[in-house]
Formats: structure tokens, C-alpha cells, sequence
């Protein structure tokens, strides 16, 4: 397989590194395309060898995707029928190899760019079309994991993009193909946004390449925390708005953005220093502290015109993890205004006797803000529906409380194979419950339902159940079951005891 022979060539590569450097004083960085030559003829020789890959996941991971989101346009039987990935194979400009012996995983990070001569010939809708001239640049973050103690060492490889690439390409297509209103846009959006939900943080795409891992562990692993921002206020921000009765103010909100995830403010009227007390929880990764940053973006709102740029700021993971941090950041790109912002890591515990303690915290918290926050982190996997009373397309569906998550469609199966997991955010485990429903696709009707109070998973050992099959209520009842993994996180404050606190500045 190529990835098992390009993982053994980057360990070949890897340790005659390691050989030369004393392992205390390993710190690799190639920050020049030069550095990468080395890799790029590894990648030269590979690509010959890569269409068959390619091909399969094309065909099995980004062809039903690509199905399901033009169904919503009315777009009907999407497929690819030839990729050709040419002679060009991609470059990497730059590497970065994280040195935190203390983690079970490598993170290496890459500038990627594909400048290459591949084709693509799809059909939609019994509609011809082509893709070509395809440029694809962007950081890409390598993670491989777990980390096991036979050939090939690592049990498999997460790929993804720590922010959106910069993608173009060329949409061609037979006589009058493109004519249909609209129908170009919404393939370039619906291209667009798979890449996005594909491999676009916190999005990824895993690729399993041992056979002896767990695979709901190596597909949606336990996240390593929560970081809680607060986003308290800002002052001096630059006056936008002039008028007869309204002279130098601004109207701002606060766009807050972590890879694909955003989250935004409520906008505050005539002031240039708007008090926010806006709160986010973000479920974090274990490699979310390295070489990522949460950007902060202030405007001013105008309701006939676009909205003024007022301020930009950033703050890094590797600062708040495991640091309480409440500060004034730096601005950029504006010469005046500040943004006042809190920050807090959280741990995630195993032990039922951590909720009582965040529970009050999170009262605390919510007095000033007025905003749901989270106690607990519910990570679901759906493996699989066993004996099914008849055999339509089914896919299932997860909620909790008003927060609703589903699985792919599989297509016609008495015993229809999942395999993919979901994780929530709960605000209190001991009155919330976690509904699964198995749903008929063709008429989006539930057909048989698991409904999971959480408070019972708080007495199971390590507040988890694994592989339990679950009865289904409902029209597909009886015999038919559900198989689950359910785990359950409790936040919990952990600061490292070399931190300190990062206290607000005065100035």
C-alpha cells in the first residue's frame, strides 16, 4: 500500500536524523523548499504508485459526500467515472517536527502545494463534466497515531489542513453543461465545502494503516481537553461612524475563528469600548496545542455598506494550555484598540466526583454572561444496526437536547455498518439524555430509537460503556439492535505546576 511505503521511507529518513543528533537536542525544522528535496523524491517516485489509492478514496470517501450534498441541490447520482492524477506530484516547502516526547503521537506540520496535471471526469444528474488545472496550497498537519510497538510502528496517520487551503480549478464540460442556472456555483460550493468537512481542522481525514488498532479509538479519539474563552470586552476601538446625531462611534462585535469553527458576538451600539462577556468552549485535539492559533477579528456593524475592520489579534494554544490566562492582547494590522480575553484549559476526567466541582463553576461563570457553558464532553460511536426488518438506505441519528449530529447513509443492509463517531458538549450529565435514532432515508422517518440517560453512564467504571448492543424501540423493534460506545469526560481544571497564571495588564 503507499502509505506503508511512504510511512517506512519517512522512518528510514527519520532515524538516519536521529543518528547524527543527540535525541536531547532534536529540534528538526526545514524552513526552505530546499529542505523538503529530499521528500519531494520520495514523492516523485511514489506518485506513479498512488492512482489505485487515489481512485479508492475517491470512490469510497469523497464520491458519497460529494452524492449526499448535491441531492440537497436536487443533483442526483454523483459519481466520478475516470481520475487521472497525472505526471506532477505535490511538493512540500518546509517541515516541522514537534519534539513532546510525553505524547503518544508524531505531529509534523507541512507547507503543501499540488500545482499538478491531474483530470477528473464526473457525471451528475446524467450531466458530464470535468476538473482540471487543480491548485491546492495550504499548512498540512501530519499525526501519526497511535504509536504501537510492532512493524510498522504507527498504527495509522491523521491528515488535515489547520485552516481552509487555498483551492482553484477549472470546471470544463460538454456543449451547454454549465448552461443550467446556478449549476456551476453549486458544484464549485459543493466541492468547496467536502474539502472543508473532509480535512479541514478540526476535521480529518484518518488513514488506518495497521490492522490490530482499535478502530473506534484511532477514528474519534477521546479529545485531550476543552478551552473555555472568554471574550471580556474591548476599549479605545477606532470611531467609524459619523453623523448629525452620532459623532465618532462604532457599532462592534467580535468574530472569534479556530480552523473551520467560528464564533461570533452580539453587536453593541454607539460605543468604541463594548463590554461582551461572551463565552465559547472549544473541544480540542491532543495536537491542538501545537503550531495552532485562535484569531480574533473585531468590526464595525453598517447596515448599507460592508462592515469596517476595526481590530485583529491572535493567541496561541501552547499559552493556554494548562494556564489560566486573562490578559490584554496585541493588536495588529489597526494602531488602535485593545481586546480583553480569558482563557482556561480543562482536563478531562474519568471520575464522576469531578462534575459537582464544575457544576459550580460553570454557575459562577454563567451569572455575568447569560451563556450555556458545558460540564462534560460526550464522545458517541456508532459501529453498526444488526437485523433489520426490511433493508431501505438508513443512516442514524444523534441528539442531545437541542444539538443533533448523523451518520453517512448506508445504502440497503440488513445489518447496516457505521463506524463513525460524534462528540458532544453537555452541560449537565445528570439531567440530559443522549436520543439515537435509526432513520429510513427515503422518508426521513425515524424507525427505531435508543434513548440513554446520562446520569447512568456516570456509575459505569471509567464513565464509559463499550460494545453494547442496544434494543430498538419502535417499528424495527424486536430483534433489531443498536451497538454503541458511549464515553463520558468531566471537565477539569488542571494547571501545570511550573505555570503561572497570566495576569491582565494594566496598560
Amino acid at each position: 500500500m503507499v502509505c506503508s511505503r511512504l510511512l517506512h521511507a519517512l522512518c528510514c529518513c527519520f532515524c538516519r536524523i536521529t543518528d547524527s543528533v543527540p535525541g536531547d537536542e532534536l529540534k528538526v525544522t526545514f524552513p526552505t523548499m530546499e529542505s523538503m528535496e529530499w521528500f519531494n523524491i520520495i514523492l516523485r517516485q511514489l506518485w506513479p504508485n498512488s492512482q489505485h489509492y487515489v481512485n479508492h478514496l475517491c470512490k469510497t470517501t469523497i464520491e458519497p459526500v460529494l452524492r449526499s450534498a448535491l441531492e440537497e441541490y436536487r443533483l442526483t447520482s454523483f459519481s466520478f467515472d475516470e481520475v487521472d492524477l497525472g505526471q506532477i506530484p505535490p511538493r512540500l516547502n518546509g517541515i516541522k517536527v514537534y519534539d513532546e516526547p510525553s505524547l503518544r503521537e508524531i505531529v509534523v506540520d507541512v507547507d503543501f502545494e499540488y500545482f499538478g496535471d491531474s483530470k477528473i471526469k464526473a457525471s451528475v444528474s446524467e450531466l458530464s463534466f470535468g476538473i482540471d488545472e487543480i491548485k491546492i496550497s495550504g499548512r498540512l498537519r501530519v499525526v501519526l497515531k497511535p504509536l504501537i510497538g510492532h512493524y510498522p510502528l504507527v498504527g495509522g496517520v491523521h491528515v488535515l489542513f489547520l485552516e481552509s487551503p487555498h483551492v482553484s480549478y477549472n470546471l470544463t464540460g460538454s456543449a451547454n453543461v454549465f448552461d443550467l442556472p446556478g449549476l456551476r456555483s453549486i458544484i464549485r460550493r459543493a466541492l468547496e465545502e467536502q474539502i472543508e468537512q473532509l480535512m479541514v481542522m478540526p476535521n480529518r481525514l484518518p488513514i488506518q494503516i495497521a490492522n490490530d488498532i482499535d478502530v473506534a479509538e484511532f477514528n474519534c479519539p477521546i479529545p485531550a481537553g476543552v478551552v473555555r474563552l472568554h471574550i471580556v470586552e474591548a476599549e479605545n476601538l477606532t470611531q467609524k461612524d459619523f453623523s448629525i446625531l452620532n459623532k465618532g462611534k462604532s457599532d462592534p462585535y467580535c468574530i472569534m475563528r479556530i480552523g473551520l469553527q467560528n464564533f461570533r458576538t452580539e453587536i453593541f451600539k454607539n460605543t468604541t469600548n463594548p463590554k461582551w462577556d461572551a463565552c465559547k468552549e472549544y473541544v480540542c485535539s491532543s495536537d491542538v496545542r501545537f503550531g495552532n492559533e485562535i484569531h480574533f477579528e473585531v468590526y464595525d456593524h453598517d447596515r448599507m455598506t460592508d462592515d469596517d475592520f476595526l481590530l485583529m489579534t491572535s493567541l496561541s494554544f501552547q499559552e493556554i494550555w494548562k494556564n489560566e490566562i486573562d490578559t490584554w492582547l496585541p493588536l495588529t494590522e489597526t494602531d488602535s484598540g485593545r481586546l480583553h480575553i480569558k482563557a482556561t484549559w480543562y482536563d478531562l476526567s474519568d471520575s464522576a466526583d469531578s462534575l459537582q466541582t464544575q457544576l459550580e463553576e460553570m454557575s459562577a461563570i454563567q451569572l455575568p454572561t447569560k451563556k450555556p457553558l458545558h460540564s462534560a464532553v460526550l464522545v458517541v460511536w456508532v459501529d453498526s444496526v444488526r437485523n433489520l426488518n426490511d433493508h431501505p438506505g438508513t443512516y442514524v441519528r444523534l441528539s442531545v437536547d437541542d444539538l443533533e449530529q448523523a451518520t453517512k447513509v448506508s445504502e440497503r443492509a440488513n445489518d447496516p455498518l457505521f463506524r463513525q463517531g460524534f462528540v458532544f458538549l453537555v452541560r449537565n450529565p445528570w439531567t440530559q439524555k443522549l436520543v439515537v435514532e435509526v432513520v429510513e432515508q427515503k422518508h426521513s422517518r425515524p424507525r427505531g430509537k435508543v434513548e440513554v440517560d446520562l446520569n447512568t453512564i456516570l456509575n459505569e467504571p471509567k464513565l464509559e460503556v463499550r460494545g453494547k448492543e442496544f434494543a430498538l424501540e419502535g417499528d424495527w423493534g424486536g430483534t433489531a439492535t443498536l451497538r454503541l460506545n458511549i464515553t463520558l469526560r468531566i471537565l477539569k481544571k488542571t494547571v501545570a505546576e511550573d505555570a503561572d497564571c497570566v495576569a491582565a495588564e494594566s496598560e
